[in-house]
Protein backbone atom coordinates (compact mmCIF):
# COMPACT_ATOMS: atom_id res chain seq x y z
CA UNK A 1 0.00 0.00 0.00
CA UNK A 2 1.53 3.28 -1.12
CA UNK A 3 2.43 6.08 2.05
CA UNK A 4 0.03 8.98 1.79
CA UNK A 5 0.72 12.41 3.21
CA UNK A 6 -2.35 11.38 5.55
CA UNK A 7 0.05 8.60 6.66
CA UNK A 8 2.77 10.69 7.32
CA UNK A 9 0.20 12.72 10.00
CA UNK A 10 -1.43 9.93 11.32
CA UNK A 11 2.39 8.71 12.56
CA UNK A 12 2.83 12.54 13.46
CA UNK A 13 0.16 12.47 15.50
CA UNK A 14 0.72 8.81 17.42
CA UNK A 15 4.27 10.46 18.54
CA UNK A 16 2.93 13.76 19.59
CA UNK A 17 0.79 11.63 21.90
CA UNK A 18 3.16 11.09 24.83
CA UNK A 19 4.35 14.52 25.06
CA UNK A 20 2.63 15.81 28.68
CA UNK A 21 2.21 18.69 30.45
CA UNK A 22 2.38 19.16 34.05
CA UNK A 23 0.26 21.85 34.85
CA UNK A 24 -0.95 20.69 38.37
CA UNK A 25 1.26 23.22 40.38
CA UNK A 26 1.07 27.07 39.98
CA UNK A 27 0.18 30.31 42.10
CA UNK A 28 -3.09 31.70 41.97
CA UNK A 29 -4.10 34.65 39.24
CA UNK A 30 -4.08 38.29 40.74
CA UNK A 31 -7.51 39.83 40.48
CA UNK A 32 -6.30 42.18 37.13
CA UNK A 33 -5.32 38.47 35.53
CA UNK A 34 -8.21 36.90 36.58
CA UNK A 35 -10.42 39.35 35.23
CA UNK A 36 -8.61 39.50 32.02
CA UNK A 37 -8.82 35.93 31.44
CA UNK A 38 -11.16 33.72 32.95
CA UNK A 39 -14.29 34.58 30.80
CA UNK A 40 -12.34 34.16 28.16
CA UNK A 41 -10.29 31.11 28.69
CA UNK A 42 -13.55 29.29 29.37
CA UNK A 43 -14.76 30.40 25.87
CA UNK A 44 -11.17 28.60 24.11
CA UNK A 45 -11.65 25.67 26.33
CA UNK A 46 -14.80 24.84 25.57
CA UNK A 47 -14.03 24.95 21.84
CA UNK A 48 -10.90 23.12 22.41
CA UNK A 49 -12.56 20.12 23.37
CA UNK A 50 -15.01 19.00 21.00
CA UNK A 51 -15.88 15.24 20.56
CA UNK A 52 -15.27 15.57 16.37
CA UNK A 53 -17.74 13.07 15.92
CA UNK A 54 -19.41 14.86 13.06
CA UNK A 55 -15.77 15.65 11.19
CA UNK A 56 -14.94 12.16 11.85
CA UNK A 57 -17.86 10.80 10.05
CA UNK A 58 -17.35 13.17 7.10
CA UNK A 59 -13.79 12.22 6.94
CA UNK A 60 -14.98 8.76 6.71
CA UNK A 61 -16.79 9.44 3.68
CA UNK A 62 -14.63 11.79 1.81
CA UNK A 63 -11.74 9.23 2.62
CA UNK A 64 -13.35 6.88 0.55
CA UNK A 65 -14.20 8.92 -1.83
CA UNK A 66 -10.82 10.06 -2.66
CA UNK A 67 -9.20 6.34 -1.75
CA UNK A 68 -6.88 8.12 1.45
CA UNK A 69 -7.32 5.42 4.24
CA UNK A 70 -5.42 6.86 6.35
CA UNK A 71 -7.51 10.39 6.44
CA UNK A 72 -10.09 9.48 9.39
CA UNK A 73 -7.20 8.17 11.69
CA UNK A 74 -5.51 11.63 11.09
CA UNK A 75 -8.17 13.54 11.80
CA UNK A 76 -8.49 11.45 15.00
CA UNK A 77 -5.29 12.21 15.91
CA UNK A 78 -5.93 16.07 15.38
CA UNK A 79 -9.43 15.77 17.64
CA UNK A 80 -7.62 14.25 20.27
CA UNK A 81 -4.93 16.53 20.36
CA UNK A 82 -7.20 19.52 20.64
CA UNK A 83 -9.07 17.49 23.32
CA UNK A 84 -5.74 17.26 25.13
CA UNK A 85 -5.56 20.93 24.98
CA UNK A 86 -9.18 21.89 26.46
CA UNK A 87 -8.35 19.16 29.30
CA UNK A 88 -4.40 21.47 29.98
CA UNK A 89 -6.40 24.83 30.37
CA UNK A 90 -10.06 22.79 32.44
CA UNK A 91 -7.41 21.64 34.82
CA UNK A 92 -5.77 25.72 34.84
CA UNK A 93 -9.35 27.04 35.24
CA UNK A 94 -10.27 24.55 37.83
CA UNK A 95 -7.24 24.83 40.12
CA UNK A 96 -8.20 28.70 40.16
CA UNK A 97 -11.60 27.59 41.45
CA UNK A 98 -13.11 28.94 37.71
CA UNK A 99 -16.28 26.64 36.61
CA UNK A 100 -16.03 25.17 33.30
CA UNK A 101 -18.57 26.69 30.45
CA UNK A 102 -21.23 23.68 29.26
CA UNK A 103 -22.12 25.80 26.21
CA UNK A 104 -21.33 28.97 24.80
CA UNK A 105 -23.54 31.17 21.87
CA UNK A 106 -20.44 31.11 19.53
CA UNK A 107 -19.34 27.74 20.18
CA UNK A 108 -22.87 26.53 19.26
CA UNK A 109 -23.01 28.90 16.19
CA UNK A 110 -19.51 27.83 14.63
CA UNK A 111 -20.51 24.07 15.45
CA UNK A 112 -23.89 24.51 13.52
CA UNK A 113 -21.95 25.89 10.56
CA UNK A 114 -19.76 23.16 10.85
CA UNK A 115 -21.85 20.25 10.65
CA UNK A 116 -24.05 22.33 7.61
CA UNK A 117 -21.80 21.25 4.10
CA UNK A 118 -19.59 18.34 5.03
CA UNK A 119 -15.76 17.70 5.34
CA UNK A 120 -14.83 20.36 3.31
CA UNK A 121 -16.37 23.08 5.09
CA UNK A 122 -15.75 21.37 7.97
CA UNK A 123 -12.25 21.90 7.39
CA UNK A 124 -12.31 25.56 6.13
CA UNK A 125 -13.63 26.41 9.59
CA UNK A 126 -11.39 24.44 11.46
CA UNK A 127 -8.64 26.03 9.43
CA UNK A 128 -9.56 29.79 10.64
CA UNK A 129 -10.06 28.16 13.80
CA UNK A 130 -6.25 27.29 14.21
CA UNK A 131 -5.36 30.44 12.66
CA UNK A 132 -7.11 32.39 15.16
CA UNK A 133 -5.36 30.19 18.17
CA UNK A 134 -1.84 31.85 16.86
CA UNK A 135 -2.39 35.09 18.30
CA UNK A 136 -5.22 34.09 20.46
CA UNK A 137 -2.69 32.15 22.58
CA UNK A 138 0.29 34.59 21.80
CA UNK A 139 -1.26 37.27 23.59
CA UNK A 140 -2.45 34.48 26.48
CA UNK A 141 1.12 33.75 26.69
CA UNK A 142 2.17 37.31 27.49
CA UNK A 143 -0.56 38.49 29.35
CA UNK A 144 -0.16 36.45 32.14
CA UNK A 145 1.96 35.98 35.21
CA UNK A 146 1.07 31.83 35.54
CA UNK A 147 4.08 29.63 34.42
CA UNK A 148 1.83 26.46 34.05
CA UNK A 149 -0.55 28.44 31.80
CA UNK A 150 3.02 30.32 29.99
CA UNK A 151 3.86 26.48 29.20
CA UNK A 152 0.38 25.65 27.65
CA UNK A 153 0.53 28.47 25.31
CA UNK A 154 3.88 27.69 24.60
CA UNK A 155 2.78 24.21 23.79
CA UNK A 156 -0.92 24.99 22.25
CA UNK A 157 1.26 26.97 19.81
CA UNK A 158 3.66 24.27 18.33
CA UNK A 159 0.88 22.17 17.82
CA UNK A 160 -0.42 24.67 16.09
CA UNK A 161 2.27 25.21 13.81
CA UNK A 162 1.83 21.75 12.52
CA UNK A 163 -1.93 21.70 12.52
CA UNK A 164 -2.07 24.87 9.95
CA UNK A 165 0.66 22.48 7.50
CA UNK A 166 -1.87 19.41 7.97
CA UNK A 167 -4.89 21.39 7.49
CA UNK A 168 -3.15 23.02 4.23
CA UNK A 169 -2.89 19.31 3.02
CA UNK A 170 -6.72 18.54 3.53
CA UNK A 171 -7.17 22.08 2.06
CA UNK A 172 -5.66 20.75 -1.38
CA UNK A 173 -7.54 17.21 -1.09
CA UNK A 174 -11.16 18.98 -1.26
CA UNK A 175 -9.81 22.03 -3.32
CA UNK A 176 -8.34 19.41 -5.71
CA UNK A 177 -11.47 17.22 -5.68
CA UNK A 178 -14.18 20.06 -6.16
CA UNK A 179 -15.38 19.43 -2.28
CA UNK A 180 -13.88 23.13 -1.00
CA UNK A 181 -14.76 26.98 -0.51
CA UNK A 182 -12.71 28.95 -3.09
CA UNK A 183 -9.78 31.22 -1.46
CA UNK A 184 -12.50 34.60 -1.71
CA UNK A 185 -15.20 32.67 0.28
CA UNK A 186 -12.67 31.16 3.06
CA UNK A 187 -11.03 34.35 2.96
CA UNK A 188 -14.63 36.14 3.90
CA UNK A 189 -15.63 33.48 5.83
CA UNK A 190 -12.58 34.40 7.82
CA UNK A 191 -12.92 37.32 8.29
CA UNK A 192 -16.49 36.80 10.18
CA UNK A 193 -14.62 34.78 12.41
CA UNK A 194 -12.29 37.48 13.12
CA UNK A 195 -14.66 40.02 13.74
CA UNK A 196 -16.69 37.54 16.16
CA UNK A 197 -13.38 36.64 18.12
CA UNK A 198 -12.31 39.98 18.79
CA UNK A 199 -15.71 41.46 19.70
CA UNK A 200 -15.09 38.44 22.37
CA UNK A 201 -11.96 38.40 23.05
CA UNK A 202 -10.75 42.06 22.10
CA UNK A 203 -8.95 43.04 25.42
CA UNK A 204 -7.33 39.88 25.94
CA UNK A 205 -5.51 40.25 22.38
CA UNK A 206 -4.95 44.06 23.42
CA UNK A 207 -3.16 43.28 26.79
CA UNK A 208 -1.08 40.56 24.85
CA UNK A 209 0.20 43.82 22.54
CA UNK A 210 -2.33 43.48 19.37
CA UNK A 211 -4.25 45.74 17.92
CA UNK A 212 -7.24 44.60 15.52
CA UNK A 213 -5.13 45.73 12.54
CA UNK A 214 -2.10 43.92 13.84
CA UNK A 215 -4.40 40.77 14.74
CA UNK A 216 -6.55 40.66 11.20
CA UNK A 217 -3.01 41.09 9.22
CA UNK A 218 -1.71 38.25 11.26
CA UNK A 219 -4.69 36.32 11.04
CA UNK A 220 -4.48 37.13 6.70
CA UNK A 221 -0.98 36.40 6.28
CA UNK A 222 -1.41 32.79 7.96
CA UNK A 223 -4.64 32.01 5.53
CA UNK A 224 -2.15 33.37 2.79
CA UNK A 225 0.24 30.76 3.55
CA UNK A 226 -2.12 28.22 4.01
CA UNK A 227 -3.86 28.60 0.84
CA UNK A 228 -0.46 28.72 -0.25
CA UNK A 229 0.61 25.21 0.93
CA UNK A 230 -2.41 23.97 -0.15
CA UNK A 231 -1.57 24.33 -3.58
CA UNK A 232 1.71 23.35 -3.93
CA UNK A 233 0.73 20.27 -2.30
CA UNK A 234 -1.67 19.87 -4.71
CA UNK A 235 0.32 20.31 -8.02
CA UNK A 236 2.87 17.57 -6.36
CA UNK A 237 0.21 15.32 -5.63
CA UNK A 238 -1.26 15.77 -9.47
CA UNK A 239 2.36 15.54 -10.56
CA UNK A 240 3.15 12.54 -9.04
CA UNK A 241 -0.25 11.15 -10.13
CA UNK A 242 0.85 12.18 -13.90
CA UNK A 243 4.53 10.35 -13.54
CA UNK A 244 2.84 7.01 -12.40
Amino acid sequence: MSITTSTLWRIHFSRRWPLELDVAHQVQWTKPERDLLADSLRQFQLGEGSDGCNLLRFARTFAAQVRDPDLPEAIAGLIAEEQRHSRWLGEVLRHQGEPLLQKHWVDGVFRSIRRAMGFGLEIAVLVSAEIIAVPYYAAVGRATKLPALQAICHRILEDEAFHLQFQAANLSLVVQNRFGLRHALHRALQAVICLVVWNQHGRVLAAGGYTFETFWHECDHLLDEVQQRSQRTARSRCASTFAA
